[in-house]
Parts: structure tokens; sequence; C-alpha cells
């Protein structure tokens, strides 16, 4: 192999390597990354996804807490998929929304910035032997694609009260088949 495709690899894996540091830094860090909020349930009280609370029998508070990278209709179709999976699993057939809230608070979350610079070429020095002399690639500190940078975002709480029955009517004409909201897919299928 000659030296300019070592070089080349080199630099490469470097440049890979500063990628991953980058990407576990993110992961590591207790600050929020601005990234959209998928599905999921919160795992604290401060965490991103979803949170209920049980009101009355036939009634709930659903709360979907992400950042404003999400975008909002997805926001809403999270916590009336999570009001339909509660009222499921508590027998009822039909939810309505009663209530929305949402609230916006803003703070300070870690993003991963691709960077279009081009990586630092390595230092080459000529090294002599008695067989001649080859340039070598001297060790340099690892260049990084991507930096990891503070950036203001917000936090949305978006709140809904949800009322569950069996009978459509006790509930009014806006409301929703449970069923009905359980089989619309979360995420866009494949070619959307």
């Amino acid at each position: 192999m000659n030296n300019k495709s070592n070089i080349k690899k080199s630099r490469n894996l470097m440049a890979c390597v500063g990628t991953v540091l980058s990407l576990a830094m993110v992961g590591c860090s207790s600050t929020p990354v601005a990234t959209p909020t998928p599905y999921k349930s919160a795992s604290t009280k401060a965490a991103y996804g979803y949170s209920s609370e049980k009101i009355s029998e036939s009634e709930y508070k659903v709360l979907f807490k992400a950042t404003d990278k999400t975008p909002a209709d997805k926001v809403q179709q999270y916590a009336l998929y999570r009001a339909a999976e509660i009222a499921q699993k508590q027998g009822f057939n039909y939810l309505a929304i009663v209530k929305t809230n949402v609230d916006k608070k803003p703070i300070l979350a870690r993003e991963v910035v691709a960077k279009n610079d081009e990586p630092v070429a390595f230092q080459t020095d000529r090294q002599c032997t008695m067989s001649g002399c080859d340039e070598v690639a001297q060790p340099m500190a690892v260049p990084s694609s991507n930096d990891v940078v503070k950036t203001q975002i917000n936090d949305i709480y978006f709140t809904i009260d949800v009322k569950m029955a069996n009978d459509k009517a006790s509930l009014g004409k806006n409301a929703f088949t449970v069923t009905e909201v359980l089989s619309e897919p979360l995420e866009p299928k494949n070619g959307n």
C-alpha cells in the first residue's frame, strides 16, 4: 500500500472516531438533545414521552412532553393514541377530548451539527533510510466532522382531558372509536 492510501484510511478512521465520540458525549449528558421525540413512555416526571393521570373511572388526563423539533400534529396524534390505549385497557369503546392545553418552556439543548469543512490533512514529514526516502504521516488530534453545540429550543407540554364510554351518544358527536385511533400507524409506512 502506498502512503497516500494509508493517510486517507487514517483520516477516514479518525473522522469516524470523532463522530462516534461526539454522539457518545450527546448520549451521556443530562442536557436534552434537540431532536424529535418518538412515541414512548416518559421514564421519569421530567422525561420526554407520554404520561397519564386518572381523574375518575372514565376520565383521564394524558400528557405528551416533546421537543419543538417534533411536529405539532405528531404530538397531538401521540397524545390521542395514548388515550386510546388507556381506553382499550379500561374496556371502553369510545373516547372524546374534553379539553386541550399546550405549554411551551424554553430550555437549552444539545444539537449535533455536521461541519462541511474538509478534514484537516495530516502533517507529513520525510523520513529517509538507506533504502530511500518516504513521506510519513504524523499523528494529530482527531478531526471531527460533527460538533455538539448548545441551542435554545422549547419543551412542548401537550395535555388532553379525555372522557371514555361504551356508547358514543354519551360522549357527543366528536367521539372517537378506540379501534379506529389504534389502527392508525404512528409512523408513516416506508415510501411515504
